[in-house]
């Protein structure tokens, strides 16, 4: 983005969007931002040079086709879904040259604007991916730089990010939900307040919107779907061995081991 006379367009205007709205504002002061939220006409951003689409998957997805017709031919058009390969087929039908598929590792639990900051994207990966615009993916990776983050060029069309993210990402959000929910019906909503630090910590993420993740888990089915049933499978296994010392302590063993590298 230049340094003379940016303007930014964030179709989306939630965590992620705002944030980004934020951290460009503090790269560029006096920037001008646009926002559009859900219902409000595209047209507006039509002289943007960058336009930024923060929406769950299938919202970016079904807008993708209508920005062809609005955007400059120049503008760089960057995304920040959850997966990637749905919407590098999206913004390819759509013939968008100066596409770049992205997702920002940073959020939260809740989704809305009123918990977005300017730093939120400090210090954390930032994947790009298209291989078949290398201009706009070295434009895009100068915009996140400016923003905080550390960018992470995939050189495909988002299958890697998204076997990637079906196990660091998409996984413990089932997994954190589907415990909160076990447990729920195991106690009653009620016997929840005697909850100590571990459910509470291991769940952090139920807390989490349906309306992002609906679109995430049905455009990464395909990599989602077998983590759970491995994971099913674990369980299934350890609920046989819980009086087996050895086979306890391996189960343990190994979970430490594993955590130790991603702290």
């Amino acid at each position: 983005m230049p340094e003379t006379q940016p303007r930014l367009a964030v179709v989306g205007p939630g965590l992620i969007g705002t944030s980004v709205a934020l951290a460009a504002a503090r790269r560029w002061p006096g920037l001008e931002v646009r926002t559009v939220d859900r219902g409000e006409p595209l047209e507006s951003i039509r002289d943007s040079l960058v336009v930024v689409l923060a929406m769950p998957v299938d919202v970016i997805i079904q807008t993708l086709p209508r920005l062809g017709a609005i955007v400059h031919r120049q503008a760089l058009v960057l995304d920040t879904g959850s997966t990637k390969r749905a919407v590098m087929a999206a913004a390819a039908a759509a013939q968008l040259s100066q596409f770049v598929g992205g997702h920002p590792m940073a959020g939260g639990a809740t989704t809305g604007p009123s918990d977005a900051q300017a730093d939120l994207f400090d210090g954390r990966a930032w994947f790009l991916t298209n291989p078949d615009a290398p201009d706009a993916v070295r434009r895009a990776v100068k915009f996140v730089e400016a923003l905080g983050a550390r960018p992470v060029v995939l050189t495909d069309r988002g299958e890697e990010h998204d076997r990637l993210m079906a196990a660091v990402s998409h996984l413990p959000q089932v997994v954190a939900s589907a415990l909160m929910v076990t447990v729920a019906r195991a106690v009653g909503i009620d016997n929840l307040q005697w909850a100590g630090k571990g459910l509470r910590d291991t769940t952090r993420l139920a807390g989490s919107q349906a309306s992002v993740w609906e679109s995430v888990l049905a455009t990464n089915s395909l990599e989602i779907k077998p983590l759970l049933r491995v994971l099913a499978a674990e369980l299934v296994t350890l609920s046989d061995q819980l009086d087996d010392r050895d086979a306890v302590r391996k189960f343990f063993d190994e979970a430490s081991r594993a955590k130790s590298s991603c702290l």
